[in-house]
């Protein structure tokens, strides 16, 4: 897990260079759309570790 603004991180730079090569061989609009939401995922995961999914989801339980 990255520390919080860390941007030079080599596995956070690294996460785009592979979104991009999986949008290169997508072929169609929704395998673009997968790719996206993939690297928003991996980027949050990467920055934030699993915990902070889990804590999402449960504040969200908590106001629903």
């Amino acid at each position: 897990m990255c520390q919080k603004r860390q941007r030079r991180c080599p596995a956070l730079l690294e996460i785009p260079e592979e979104a991009l090569e999986e949008w290169a061989r997508a072929a169609m609009f929704e395998e673009v759309r997968s790719c996206r939401g993939r690297l928003g995922g991996r980027t949050t995961l990467h920055r934030y570790g699993r915990g902070h999914f889990s804590e999402l989801a449960k504040a969200s339980k908590l106001r629903s």
